[in-house]
């Protein structure tokens, strides 16, 4: 049995070791191989050095026994720690839970029993069991231990059981006989791995077999674990007690191993010196310790494999034992604090902290740690008891001294006024003061308070000073309030009062100052005067009160009138009671707005912060004169139709007598102004005596005024005494237009055309009809009216020709459709409703215009509107060869009148043969006679050129011409001055029809712009400037787009500018980006201004708002100056080209016309260049701009081989702009020119170079001659 269990333990060796290396539980860093398994060895006697088996086996072996059989492996055998520690042996055993490790452990056990079913057992060892074997596990051994676990192994009974086992382990604390129960089925296992156990611990095992068979009373095994810990922890719930010479420390064992714990090391330090104790137990006691000193401890745990902790330490101090009470006090007594001194205590001096000093009745503590304080803000005059005590440092309290005394007597403080502002009257001053005890308790006995003045702001009373003095009661508290009121004092003072207290210490200090000043008082009544009395006003002059105490506030002046002139009954009942205040400084007031001739009473009282005074006991009579009186009253006027001829008007006026006549009445004036543009004022005055006056009225006709005149009409009054007239009172009158008067007879004789002469047709006729003056009001409207001769009646009607709501009315007319139907026996309107001739009807004859109409031109004539079911009226055909009345019917908006009748006849149908054989009589008689005339006025030469040229057009408006013709043409120009002058009259006439609305040029506004009033640009044409804040006048400048040779608007024509319209000028040359300006007049002809000077010369700069000018370049030639102009706005600069010429006088001639033929070419020159308008002005913008530009025009026309047509092209001028080429002298210069221009061009291409130069000196000579005979002789300039 012995030599199987040797057997099996040094099996059960071998395998561990292999586990051991196998789970790395030995750490091989530092030691080889051998000593690998020799400290494994080590182990493995080591965990076994201390078991005890208990058991039942008979043939148990001892530990000795058991280590001599193995001396083989215990050959290191438990080396000291000393040894491991010096040789850096770091043996490390793993954690023997880990499942590797019971992987092992199990093999281990396999292994047993394949050794034992291998039968290495030794044959003659016999298995004897008693029945209590039978029952209990066999050999139940602690194999391995370790720090927390402990390895164990059994046989299971000896009985051969075929049924399964079961087995209980028991696991039993030896310290407490604590048992816990780990149930573990184990199927055929017979070892169990003991763990979470505590080291240095004995622990009882009991193993039990279970079976239904068996009933085990369990076998027990006793072991300890291992005391080989690594580490130990520090004490726990360390408890200090301290006292004055003692220290009591205890505390528990540490929380990790502390069964483990050997024994306590305690170190307790004292400054630097420290002693050391050794103790098993768990508490220490030192000693003999100072008190108040402070002691330093730590306490280690000490292991049984002499493991130290970290140590826990502790700092205390002892205890201080109760002080004795100071010594020797003494006390010094001020009036509000006390001064203390004493000595330290007997006992316990060492461990002051400090001194309580403590007084009372006034609860007051000092902690001082000196030997002195100073107990302030205390009661004067106070008994006190002083308590000191010293504290230690343990903040207990010593033995106490006390100390009884009493502070000093003092004055009391000084009063304090108990109220913001002191009450005061006129008299008297109320003072309320606070009187506090405050830190004294010394007895008061009486207050004084005094008032004494420093100066006074009135007048009329005597200054007094004042005082008063109050007793105390002496039983007073904290507080106490008293006033004093010092009487008699005088008003309107200012004073300065204070007081103070007495008190069984003397006088207090006096209060603070108090300014005070006493009430004010109601002020005596000024004295009142009033001065310089007129009808319109007077001044009031007083004095101040005689008795003045206050300031003076202000003045109430009371008048009050009773007028004594005439008032009517209408007008408001006057109450002319008049209340005004003045502040206290005025003294003066001088009333504008009295009433003449009336009666006043005036009186006056003053006021101070006190109140009002009373008024003066006497009132101030006065009476103001007579004065201007007022406005009449009820003053009207009204328009109406006369009575006996409703075409009359009466304009009646109505007023009545002022309701301020402000006199006695004496006459009234009435003065009636009426303006009308473009008319003599018209004004006259009425006089009207106070006789004319019923019922306070007065009525009177002014009759009919003049028509569209703005009347003003003023009525004044005059009254007696009084030169001037009164208000004037005004009406404002618009008044109405009236019938349009007749035409003037020598006007209608000089238009009436005789029928037959006039030209007509079977259906229409042609005649002149007056325009009639404006003097009744401007005739806005014209109407034709049409009858059969003797059907004609005038009318002449006062009409209003608008409605209330600005409808125009017209009056009841036929129209032509139902005249033809009563066979022309009742007029009818022959024109349009609201028809007016102006421009396109009205013919201009030089000294005077007339409407040329032809009656009878509409041949589609409606008689009733499709639109409106209205009447329509138009100008339908005549009857032939009848005759007619005509009349004009003119408009005023007050009415119409018509004119004399015109007589027109139509022509009869016409007998073909009789008319040509008339005709044809006519064209021989007329051939003769041309040829008669000729012969007696005309050279053979003339006559054999107007034969040879027999072609020539019988229409008097010029064709174009072919250069040869043109000379032909301008020759017979030479030869018959008349011709020339016919043909201008021609282009005049037929330029009437030309003429357009110039509205924007006749608006006031830009008038002023015009330099000549006949000279307008057309609206359709005129160029428009931007407009400038909105001001739409700014967009005018007498200027017009002119059409060129293209077609297209080449040329800008304008007047020469005026100083006013410089800048405006310049913003349409840098509008439309122009950049040639040409200039043909000069600044000044024949003493007067024809253009202002609007541009630089060399080295001058012009300003115009935004907009700068400067001269750079100037170059003077023979005829003209160019300049060079540099235009600035803003920062964008550009180059203008000027050009001046200066040999054109106004209304005439150059003196050579190669210059200007020269110029014209510069001038296009230039704008070949430079795209965009030319600007060309002279001084009207007509005469010599027209004349250039037909040149320029014409000279273009040469130049591409075109006829030349100077009649149409000034016709064309004229379309866009008013009487271009302004008369006959503007028209001879193109004639001229071009004269020069074609013949030198005519004569280059002759061959004969003699003919031609005579023929140009032929034409040089005879120059002036011919300029002679065409302007001054035939024109007369």
């Amino acid at each position: 049995m012995v030599r199987k269990k040797r057997l099996k333990v040094l099996i059960y060796a071998l395998q561990i070791i292999y586990v051991l290396s196998e789970n790395n539980l030995i750490d091989h860093r530092h030691i080889g191989q051998n000593e690998t398994v020799n400290a494994s060895m080590k182990i493995l006697f080591d965990l076994n050095a201390e078991y005890v088996v208990s058991s039942e086996l008979n043939n148990s072996m001892s530990i000795k026994e058991f280590l001599n059989e193995a001396t083989e492996f215990e050959q290191n055998e438990l080396l000291p720690n000393d040894y491991l520690k010096n040789n850096d042996t770091n043996i490390s055993i793993l954690d023997t839970t880990n499942n590797d490790f019971v992987q092992k452990f199990e093999h281990i056990s396999i292994s047993s029993n394949e050794l034992k079913d291998n039968q290495i057992l030794s044959e003659d060892i016999l298995m004897t069991c008693n029945e209590e074997d039978r029952k209990n596990v066999q050999n139940l051994t602690i194999d391995l231990v370790a720090t927390e676990w402990i390895f164990l192994s059994w046989e299971p009974p000896c009985d051969n059981i075929t049924s399964e086992l079961f087995y209980t382990i028991d696991i039993c604390l030896d310290s407490n006989q604590l048992c816990f129960s780990r149930n573990r089925t184990i199927v055929k296992d017979t070892q169990y791995n003991a763990t979470d156990l505590e080291p240095c611990n004995n622990y009882t095992f009991i193993v039990k077999a279970i079976d239904k068979d068996l009933n085990s009373t369990g076998v027990i095994v006793t072991g300890a674990t291992s005391s080989n810990i690594t580490e130990i922890g520090d004490i726990q719930k360390l408890v200090a007690h301290t006292a004055s010479s003692t220290i009591k420390l205890s505390w528990k064992s540490p929380g990790d191993y502390p069964t483990c714990v050997n024994h306590y090391l305690v170190a307790q330090c004292l400054k630097n010196i420290c002693n050391n104790a050794s103790i098993t137990t768990e508490e220490y006691i030192s000693s003999n310790l100072e008190p108040c000193e402070e002691y330093f401890f730590i306490i280690k745990a000490v292991s049984i494999n002499n493991k130290q902790s970290n140590g826990v330490d502790i700092t205390l101090k002892t205890n201080s034992p109760k002080s004795s009470r100071p010594q020797n006090p003494t006390v010094e007594a001020n009036a509000f604090s006390l001064v203390i001194h004493w000595e330290p205590p007997e006992i316990g001096a060492k461990c002051i902290k400090y001194y309580r000093v403590t007084i009372d009745p006034q609860p007051k503590t000092e902690q001082v740690t000196g030997i002195n304080v100073t107990i302030s803000d205390l009661y004067a005059c106070t008994p006190y008891c002083i308590y000191i005590n010293a504290v230690d440092e343990d903040n207990n309290d010593g033995e106490m001294i006390t100390i009884d005394t009493r502070t000093a007597s003092t004055v009391s403080k000084s009063p304090i006024l108990n109220m913001k502002e002191p009450i005061v009257t006129t008299h008297d001053i109320m003072l309320s003061w606070k009187i506090e005890k405050g830190n004294s308790n010394c007895t008061l006995t009486s207050l004084k308070a005094m008032c004494n003045a420093t100066m006074t702001n009135g007048h009329g009373y005597e200054v007094k000073n004042g005082e008063a003095e109050v007793h105390i009661d002496s039983h007073i508290q904290d507080e106490y309030f008293t006033n004093s009121i010092i009487k008699n004092v005088s008003p309107f003072t200012t004073y300065i009062c204070w007081a103070y207290v007495l008190n069984e210490a003397g006088n207090s200090e006096l209060s603070k100052l108090i300014s005070v000043t006493t009430s004010e008082d109601i002020p005596s009544a000024p004295f009142l005067n009033v001065t310089n009395i007129t009808y319109s006003q007077f001044i009031f002059v007083w004095e101040p009160p005689s008795y003045l105490a206050g300031n003076l506030h202000e003045f109430e002046l009371v008048f009050e009138g009773e007028i004594c002139f005439y008032m009517p009954d209408w007008c408001k009942p006057v109450t002319l009671k008049t209340i005004k205040h003045f502040n206290g400084s005025t003294f003066i007031f001088e009333y504008l707005n009295a009433t003449a001739f009336t009666y006043y009473t005036a009186k006056i009282k003053a006021r101070t912060s006190a109140g009002w005074g009373s008024y003066n006991n006497d009132l101030v009579l006065f009476k103001t004169p007579a004065g201007v009186p007022g406005m009449v009253s009820n003053f009207s006027y009204s328009i109406v139709n006369n009575e006996n001829n409703k075409n009359v008007l009466n304009t009646i006026l109505t007023w009545g007598i002022p309701c301020s006549l402000n006199g006695i009445l004496e006459y009234f004036n009435v003065f009636v102004d009426g303006i009308r543009t473009n008319y003599e004022p018209h004004s006259f005055t009425l006089q009207f005596l106070s006789n004319d006056v019923k019922n306070d009225t007065v009525i009177t006709n002014l009759k009919e005024l003049k028509a569209e005149y703005n009347y003003i009409i003023k009525v004044v009054t005059k009254v007696q005494g009084v030169q001037d007239f009164g208000i004037p009172a005004f009406k404002n009158i618009s008044y109405p237009a009236g019938i349009p008067p007749q035409p003037d007879e020598d006007y209608i004789k000089s238009i009436t055309i005789d029928p037959a002469s006039a030209r007509r047709t079977t259906t229409t006729a042609t005649l002149l009809l007056p325009l009639f003056p404006n003097t009744n009001g401007d005739i806005i409207y014209y109407s034709i009216i049409v009858s059969r001769m003797n059907y004609n009646i005038p009318s002449s009607i006062r009409f209003n020709m608008t409605n209330n709501t600005n409808h125009i009315l017209w009056p009841n007319i036929s129209s032509w459709k139902e005249a033809m139907l009563q066979d022309f026996t009742i007029p009818y309107q022959a024109t349009r409703l609201c028809w007016n001739p102006y421009p396109n009807s009205v013919a201009d004859y030089g000294d005077m215009e007339a409407v040329k109409y032809t009656l009878g031109e509409n041949t589609n004539c409606k008689e009733i509107s499709s639109n409106t079911n209205k009447r329509i009226y138009c100008n339908g055909p005549l009857k032939p060869n009848t005759w007619y009345h005509v009349r004009m019917r003119a408009f005023t908006r007050g009415g119409y009148s018509d004119s004399t009748t015109f007589l027109i006849k139509t022509n009869a149908e016409i007998d073909i043969v009789l008319v040509s054989g008339v005709v044809f009589g006519i064209l021989f008689l007329g051939i003769l006679s041309t040829i008669m005339l000729l012969f007696r006025k005309c050279s053979i030469r003339a006559i054999l050129r107007r034969f040879l040229h027999s072609d020539m057009s019988g229409s008097p408006v010029p064709t174009p011409f072919s250069k040869k013709k043109f000379i032909t043409h301008c020759q017979q120009f030479i030869d018959n001055p008349g011709k020339l002058s016919n043909e201008f009259q021609l282009l005049q006439t037929l330029s009437i029809d030309l003429q357009m609305p110039t509205n924007t040029a006749c608006l006031q506004a830009n008038k002023k712009k015009n330099r000549y009033s006949d000279i307008l640009p057309y609206d359709f044409s005129r160029v428009k400037l931007e407009v400038i804040e909105n001001d739409p006048n700014t967009d005018y400048i007498n200027a017009s787009f002119i059409k060129g040779y293209s077609g297209e608007n080449e040329y800008i024509a304008c007047q020469g500018p005026k100083e006013e319209t410089t800048f405006d000028f310049w913003r349409m040359i840098e509008q439309y980006d122009i950049n040639v300006i040409v200039m043909l007049t000069e600044l000044v002809e024949k003493d007067k201004e024809k253009c202002h000077q609007y541009f630089p010369t060399i080295r001058e700069t012009f300003k115009y708002e935004n907009l700068t000018i400067k001269c750079i370049s100037e170059l003077d030639y023979r005829s003209y100056t160019q300049r060079t102009l540099v235009l600035q706005k803003e920062n964008k600069k550009r180059n203008i080209t000027h050009l001046h010429f200066k040999q054109w006088p106004d209304h005439d001639v150059p003196e050579d016309f190669e210059p200007i033929i020269h110029f014209c070419q510069i001038v296009h020159r230039n704008v070949t260049g430079n795209k965009g308008y030319i600007v060309i002005h002279c001084s009207a913008g007509i005469g010599r701009t027209g004349t250039l530009i037909a040149i320029d025009i014409i000279l273009q026309h040469l130049r591409d081989n075109k006829k030349l047509d100077v009649f149409g092209t000034v016709y064309r001028l004229r379309r866009d702009r008013i009487n271009m080429v302004q008369k006959e002298v503007g028209k001879s210069k193109i004639f001229y020119i071009n004269i020069n221009y074609v013949l030198i061009n005519y004569i280059s291409t002759d061959s004969d170079r003699i003919t031609r130069k005579n023929r140009r000196d032929s034409l040089w000579k005879n120059k002036e001659k011919y300029r002679i005979k065409l302007f001054y002789s035939r024109f007369n300039f």
